[in-house]
């Protein structure tokens, strides 16, 4: 994706991902930059991590939305259901947006949105995007690995209040929703 080897961009980057799901994996990285590129993503990011799409993730979410258009075909043939939804629109949303989701350069804007909407709640965190190691395939982002939201015990044992992370989390959804018209 960068044209260069693996080396040339990252001091290190963990084999085995953090994290998985069907659109990509994520791994723990550091970076490898030049001043110039820290000068230009604006940031001294080092410690990140990297979100990799999964190979030929386009050609098998192509194939998924073509069975998906022939279903939405036979049931917009249905009256009951033509008549309660726009089957051929809700597709075209949900294709979409789901292009939106695998295009990289759009999350990594979409988080500085994010963080920009935040800037003044110091209880969210958002991390940096090390745009001199994005693309439209990699996100990369400053590494803020904290103690996981669904792992209790460990918020607990930090002397965390798990009301208080459940209100600050609310209170983020519904500024997102209500607010600022943006969800990330």
């Amino acid at each position: 994706e960068f044209e260069k080897p693996i080396s040339e961009k990252f001091i290190s980057l963990e084999p085995q991902p953090l994290a998985a799901a069907s659109l990509g994996q994520v791994h723990v990285a550091r970076l490898r930059s030049t001043q110039k590129e820290q000068a230009e993503s604006g940031s001294a990011c080092k410690d990140v991590v990297v979100k990799v799409l999964r190979p030929n993730i386009e050609q098998i979410i192509e194939t998924d939305l073509a069975a998906l258009r022939t279903v939405g075909t036979w049931l917009n043939r249905y009256r009951p259901i033509r008549r309660r939804a726009d089957v051929p629109a809700l597709l075209d949303e949900f294709t979409r947006t789901l292009y939106e989701e695998i295009d990289y350069l759009n999350e990594g804007h979409n988080a500085e949105t994010f963080a920009a909407n935040f800037k003044d709640y110091p209880g969210v965190r958002v991390p940096q995007v090390c745009w001199t190691h994005t693309t439209r395939r990699v996100l990369t982002l400053e590494n803020v690995l904290a103690i996981k939201i669904t792992d209790y015990q460990a918020i607990s044992d930090a002397g965390v209040s798990r009301a208080d992370v459940a209100s600050r989390l609310l209170d983020t959804y519904l500024k997102q929703i209500f607010e600022d018209g943006f969800f990330h």
